[in-house]
């Protein structure tokens, strides 16, 4: 009856997580811009000035990579399939929010330890199993679906909370050239660009003496992926399980 009904979460873990590899540098788009960012110019000391850019890029990403908490929102682009993430993480723990395919459909979600909440909407379940999805609607009427990040197509969807994966750091060891860029505010902080010279992609980190990543961005055409992802480090995130009434074990469809 649930057959075939994963392939979308697969789809959507893959492009995330590779968009997400955009914010490694060197990994074809370690990338962030805002296409609202406005250069400034100033006088204020760099606290940067004294580290190359390819040490900033991997100093960003180490801190991203050891946040306790922080949030990730935005879309990426891959292979043609377009996913909108919006997440609040609590790295080694989990993650919760949402995740969604265009008009496929979105999944609610919610990942504590091994254990999986997801909760598809209606379009999802009829993008993904046609016929069989009133049927399946029906059964679930509404409610989170329970299982293990062991379950079939369980273990790419709840990636997203792992940044471990995600923003894998071996793309670092290319030593692809990073070059620093203009200074710019964005969010009303000041930022600095860092762009790659294989691509048109570029990365903000904060102008302090412990850079944070706060958006990444690569262009359409990029050989990466499109995609513009923004993050805040030290979101406060709370992680709940919803509430038994409002969920459904996933052995009661098959998973």
């Amino acid at each position: 009856m649930f057959r075939g009904r994963l392939s979308f979460v697969r789809t959507a873990a893959v492009a995330a997580a590779g968009a997400s590899c955009l914010a490694a540098a060197a990994c074809g788009g370690i990338t962030a811009s805002s296409l609202s960012a406005v250069p400034v110019a100033s006088r204020t000391p760099d606290p940067l000035a004294s580290l190359t850019a390819y040490k900033v890029a991997a100093e960003a990403l180490a801190d991203l990579k050891a946040a306790s908490s922080l949030t990730m929102a935005g879309t990426a682009t891959q292979s043609g399939t377009s996913v909108t993430v919006n997440l609040r993480l609590k790295p080694g723990h989990g993650c919760a929010g949402t995740v969604e395919e265009g008009t496929e459909g979105l999944i609610k979600l919610v990942v504590i330890g091994t254990t999986v909440y997801f909760n598809p909407d209606t379009t999802f379940w009829k993008s993904t199993l046609g016929s069989e999805a009133s049927t399946v609607t029906t059964l679930v009427n509404g409610r989170y679906i329970k299982t293990s990040t062991t379950s079939k197509g369980m273990a790419s969807l709840a990636s997203l909370c792992d940044l471990s994966r995600t923003m894998t750091s071996n793309a670092l060891k290319t030593g692809e050239p990073v070059s620093k860029g203009a200074f710019t505010t964005l969010g009303g902080v000041r930022v600095l660009a860092l762009k790659q010279s294989s691509d048109d992609s570029v990365v903000y980190v904060t102008d302090t003496s412990k850079p944070e990543i706060v958006e990444v961005f690569a262009p359409k055409g990029d050989p990466g992926g499109s995609a513009k992802l923004t993050f805040s480090i030290g979101a406060p995130v709370t992680l709940t399980a919803p509430p038994a009434s409002q969920v459904l074990d996933g052995s009661a469809i098959g998973m």
